[in-house]
């Protein structure tokens, strides 16, 4: 975008989205590192970017203005002039394979920082989505786990494609741990689950109890010396979605052992098997002290999307 235009008002409202702080992270991050090219110095090696945003109105007459106004036909800018309404576009492969491009526009500077901020949430999730594909992509490139997988559906009714590396940590008659561990972080899977009597076992505070409970028996029922705690300083952050059309509730916050200064952050989610009257509970968490996390916890949400119950993955 023009440089003006970065420095003001509408290049804050640009930052404002695509650095909004991810959610459930001790140590801050933002939802994507943004980085700004002035239209003049936009490249050939610029142009591979995976991910490029273009925001232009036209209204400005500076020589970044026009670079980016010339991105669209004559017709194409009349009826940006007489529609206060389009503000977006989005392309793919424009430049490079694989690229996602996205152009925000309008007439004037106001009438598209309006746009931006009733639909951020819309533009967010356009790139959030696109790189939960490029994550599933790489991480089922490598044959996966099928015997976890087997064992997950014979011992527990339940399936999550398990990717090349993780183990079975830890299994009871009721919940599985899996497990990665290099020398850069240690990724987890956790399952396990409760009958299923009252609706109010999707409250967020419910999921909490019942995570907890299921952790404390978990660990401590194994001799272990700490167990897992939801973090209280760190705010949950919770939202209802569906998952192939399936009710679901998704929560995210951190971690930390009992007695012990080790955490970090989770992401977990919660299934009905009405089939069975069961209320499944699986869970990512991250340990890896002084890294970034971001990727990892995207990398654990696109594993954990993959769950099915046994009826599902059969039919």
């Amino acid at each position: 975008m023009d440089s003006a235009k970065w420095a003001g008002e509408l290049g804050e409202e640009i930052r404002n989205t695509f650095r909004a702080p991810f959610p459930g992270l001790i140590q801050g991050e933002p939802i994507f590192d943004l980085v700004y090219v002035d239209p003049d110095k936009f490249n050939s090696v610029l142009r591979n970017s995976r991910n490029l945003i273009f925001v232009s109105t036209l209204d400005g007459n500076s020589r970044g203005d026009i670079i980016l106004q010339n991105y669209f036909t004559q017709e194409s800018r009349e009826t940006i002039s007489a529609d206060s309404n389009i503000y977006i576009s989005k392309q793919n492969d424009l430049f490079a394979r694989g690229q996602a491009v996205m152009h925000l526009f309008q007439r004037n500077s106001e009438l598209l920082i309006g746009h931006i901020m009733a639909n951020r949430n819309k533009i967010q999730h356009y790139f959030l989505d696109v790189e939960k594909a490029r994550f599933r992509k790489a991480l089922y490139k490598a044959p996966r786990e099928k015997g976890i997988e087997n064992q997950l559906l014979r011992n527990h009714q339940c399936f999550i494609q398990v990717p090349y590396g993780y183990e079975i940590a830890l299994e009871t008659d009721h919940s599985m741990w899996i497990r990665l561990m290099d020398n850069k972080v240690d990724k987890s899977l956790f399952i396990t689950y409760k009958d299923y009597t009252e609706e109010e076992a999707f409250h967020r505070k419910n999921i909490i109890a019942f995570r907890d409970r299921a952790w404390k028996e978990f660990l401590l029922g194994n001799d272990s010396l700490s167990y897992m705690v939801t973090e209280p300083l760190v705010p949950i952050d919770s939202v209802s979605l569906k998952l192939r059309n399936k009710f679901t509730v998704q929560v995210r916050g951190a971690w930390k052992l009992k007695n012990n200064s080790l955490g970090g952050p989770f992401l977990g989610y919660v299934f009905v098997d009405e089939g069975l009257g069961r209320l499944y509970y699986v869970e990512g968490f991250v340990y890896s002290p002084g890294k970034k996390k971001r990727n990892t916890l995207r990398e654990l949400e696109t594993i954990l999307r993959t769950f099915q119950t046994q009826t599902e993955h059969s039919s």
